[in-house]
């Protein structure tokens, strides 16, 4: 982006799909813990901010935070040989929210970071629900395998993320990232032994870390593009 016309228009496309974002996972199911009692519209009420920078931080969050409630609920469908129409319903979710949190990263960066982004972004939470399928069958080869390529995975996001915020480091964000995923697949295994307490408690350590992975990439767009958040 080479003028303040483009930088602003650039900020408003992230904001826009974020919001878009954020504002599609309102209806959707965030999992089996969280009640039907009106308490908790809390959850999903609009953030006030006064500046660009919070707003982006306030809906990265919200996206992110779709991805772990999204993945959860799809696992939780593998585990218990849900009906084929509603695996694949919380699937397509889990798929238009990886697909968003690219184009995301696009409409900041450009069409190639968007590509870059996208492969192996949805390609890691195949892996994930592969995980799941294995966790659910007691398959421990299969589980390691799947364990396997999500690395490679998570490897990749890592490095284009790095590509595109340098101020982020590659070797951190894939520590970060493993630690993301170790949360979700502890949290599906708990489920699948009937440890429904702690599944749950680790679901809400893995929304609590992904929030600070917000916080960090909100930080790093600032700093890649000052000019946007003027």
């Amino acid at each position: 982006m080479n003028d303040g016309k483009s930088h602003k228009g650039g900020l408003m496309a992230l904001l826009l799909v974020l919001g878009l974002v954020v504002g599609a996972a309102i209806a959707y199911p965030l999992g089996k813990n969280m009640s039907d009692d009106s308490s908790n519209t809390q959850n999903v009420a609009t953030v006030s901010t006064k500046t660009k920078a919070a707003d982006l931080r306030s809906t990265l969050e919200g996206l992110l935070r779709e991805h772990v409630s999204s993945s959860l609920i799809v696992t939780r469908n593998i585990v218990d040989g849900a009906p084929e129409a509603k695996l694949q319903g919380s699937i397509d979710a889990q798929t238009a929210n990886a697909v968003a949190i690219a184009n995301a990263v696009g409409s900041v960066y450009g069409d190639d970071a968007k590509t870059a982004i996208t492969a192996p972004f949805v390609d890691h939470i195949k892996q994930s629900n592969a995980y799941a399928t294995a966790t659910a069958n007691s398959d421990t080869a299969a589980q390691a395998q799947s364990l396997t390529a999500l690395q490679a995975d998570l490897r990749k996001v890592a490095d284009v993320f790095h590509s595109v915020i340098p101020s982020l480091s590659s070797d951190t964000l894939y520590d970060a990232l493993n630690q993301h995923e170790g949360l979700l697949n502890d949290s599906i295994t708990e489920y699948k032994n009937g440890n429904f307490q702690k599944s749950y408690e680790l679901e809400n350590q893995a929304l609590t870390q992904i929030s600070g992975g917000a916080d960090a990439l909100a930080e790093g767009i600032v700093a890649s593009k000052p000019d946007m958040f003027k």
